[in-house]
């Protein structure tokens, strides 16, 4: 049996190793013989320091009685607590005892069909068994423990195992029962093991635990190294941003990588104002549109209407020809601008899109998007539309709010598009508008061969105003649709999408990550410099509980 004994005690002491110490570094094996009960029947503790730099005196502290030096010849004096080894750059063994109760002490139960049974009681008779094996820990420290139980080879049938595991060692079967006690219930990790058996007149003779506080004290150390910034910064940083993100407020300052979030949100929100603005001011623009191609419409009306007597006027008839086709050829000299800003406006949104559908994530959740041009922004939409609406994303709170928001984006694309296109038939309608009055001009300058073509050219001319009264006003709906359902929505949508995500995400932050930080700092006060012996101060000790219990 020293063999896996030995294996199990390396086990731990490599568990319990640093990698670096101080110029002395102190190693204490506490080996403690005890009952079922956990009451103590003897204990010796055994402390090596380890004289790296050769030292002729090394400064301890304890509190043990009975010291002796088990490694030479080396004396030492004791005042009070303070130990002074005359070490002549040797290192040194020593070991004592002490009646102060362990930190760690295993306790093992034992029942019966359900009756609660000794070791002794159990060897005499038959049923179903259980022994569970609980570590007391009276000042709450967390400790890594790992008890070995030899098995017999008879006796025990239909095994059954919690926390624990089977190993076969020189032909003989192992148990092994590990357990994290002393740790916050929150944390749901097991503070004992159970096995269950049918036993026939066993023998369980005895077990031994190995426990140590330092793995989980150099756990901490490390998840220090490898975090960055403070975490209780970090959490209340983080509070601060989704509460004024819940509240629609401005973003606060933060410090780290999280304040690019910050300025991109808030750039985000402060470009989604500015485009619904500009939305609001075309709005406008296509009102006053709206207004003079009426008034157009009216004029026409009535040359028509005066094209029946133009011939008692020739003269005066060709020159009201002549400035009428002036104006429209004014008119008409709009044209490219407007479409030019039209088109603008379709890319500007277009961008718009792109850096919205940049900082919002998607690619974060496995969709990657092309850019949004007017040729292919129907068919990207739609085919994201498809996969968010997939099986296995759709139920999902970002994947609905990412469906919607990209449903509204579609829509007001294609409103846009729609508005581009309905200006460009209102263009084409006054360059032909313009035609007709070069027509009319002509017309009139050959007012002597037939006033029935000038009344011609005039019915034409209203009719064009006409269709440019229609298209104005098809313009004016489009543009405020577009204000009111198209920049406006994409507006109230992503700054809900934004409030909605603070508020699911806060909650998880002030009360999980809050309990989790408080653990976090509670499990460095309970195991930092934990051990049986005193410690002397600025020198690193490494303590491992060697624990023989006899179940007889």
């Amino acid at each position: 049996m020293k063999k896996w004994i030995a294996l199990g005690l390396a086990l731990m002491v490599a568990l319990c190793g640093t990698s670096a110490f101080a110029e002395t570094s102190r190693h204490e094996r506490v080996y403690v013989v005890a009952g079922a009960d956990g009451t103590v029947k003897s204990l010796t503790d055994s402390i090596r320091l380890e004289n790296r730099d050769g030292l002729d005196e090394i400064a301890d502290r304890t509190m043990l009685t009975g010291i002796q030096n088990v490694s030479g010849t080396e004396s030492f004096t004791l005042d009070g607590e303070s130990l002074t080894w005359k070490a002549e750059g040797k290192d040194i063994v020593y070991q004592g005892t002490s009646d102060k109760t362990p930190d760690l002490l295993p306790v093992v139960t034992l029942t019966l069909d359900g009756e609660t049974v000794t070791a002794d009681e159990l060897e005499n008779r038959t049923g179903e068994a259980v022994l569970t094996v609980s570590y007391q820990t009276p000042e709450k420290q967390p400790a890594l423990a790992l008890t070995i139980l030899p098995l017999p080879e008879e006796g025990i049938s239909d095994l059954k195992l919690e926390n624990a595991f089977l190993f076969s060692e020189m032909g003989r079967q192992i148990l092994a029962g590990w357990a994290v006690p002393g740790l916050d219930e929150a944390l749901k990790l097991p503070a004992s093991f159970t096995v269950s058996f049918h036993a026939d007149h066993v023998r369980l003779p005895w077990m031994m635990t190995l426990a140590s506080f330092d793995p989980l004290d150099l756990a901490y150390q490390e998840l220090q190294k490898r975090i960055p910034v403070d975490p209780h910064t970090e959490l209340q940083e983080i509070t601060s941003l989704l509460t004024a993100l819940q509240n629609g407020e401005t973003l606060p300052v933060v410090s780290g990588k999280a304040n690019l979030l910050v300025a991109g949100i808030n750039t985000l929100n402060d470009s989604l104002t500015q485009l619904n603005d500009g939305a609001v001011s075309l709005v406008t623009g296509a009102d006053t549109l709206a207004g003079g191609a009426a008034g157009v419409k009216d004029g026409a009306a009535s040359l028509a209407s005066g094209a029946a007597s133009l011939s008692e006027g020739a003269a005066g008839a060709e020159t009201g020809a002549a400035s009428l086709e002036e104006g429209l050829t004014a008119l008409t000299g709009s044209n490219e601008t407007l479409n030019a800003g039209a088109q603008a406006l379709f890319e500007g949104i277009l961008r718009a899109a792109n850096q919205q559908l940049a900082a919002s994530g998607l690619d974060q959740a496995g969709l990657t998007l092309p850019e949004l041009t007017a040729e292919n922004y129907a068919e990207v939409l739609q085919a994201a539309l498809d996969q968010l609406s997939s099986d296995a994303v759709k139920d999902l709170p970002m994947a609905q709010a990412a469906r919607e928001s990209l449903a509204a984006l579609k829509e007001q694309l294609d409103q846009t598009s729609q508005f581009v296109t309905g200006l460009k038939a209102y263009t084409a309608g006054t360059e032909q508008a313009a035609a007709g009055a070069a027509t009319l001009h002509t017309g009139l300058t050959s007012l002597n061969t037939g006033a029935a073509q000038l009344s011609q050219g005039a019915a034409t001319l209203s009719a064009g105003a006409v269709s440019l009264n229609e298209g104005a006003a098809t313009l004016q709906t489009g543009v405020k649709t577009l204000q009111e359902t198209g920049t406006q929505k994409i507006r109230d949508t992503i700054l809900t999408v934004e409030k909605t995500a603070a508020g699911w995400m806060l909650p998880y932050v002030q009360n999980d990550l809050t309990k989790a930080l408080s653990l976090y700092d509670e499990l460095h006060g309970s195991v930092e410099n934990a051990g049986y012996d005193l410690r002397p101060e600025g020198m690193r000790t490494v303590t491992l509980y060697v624990i023989r219990t006899d179940l007889h």
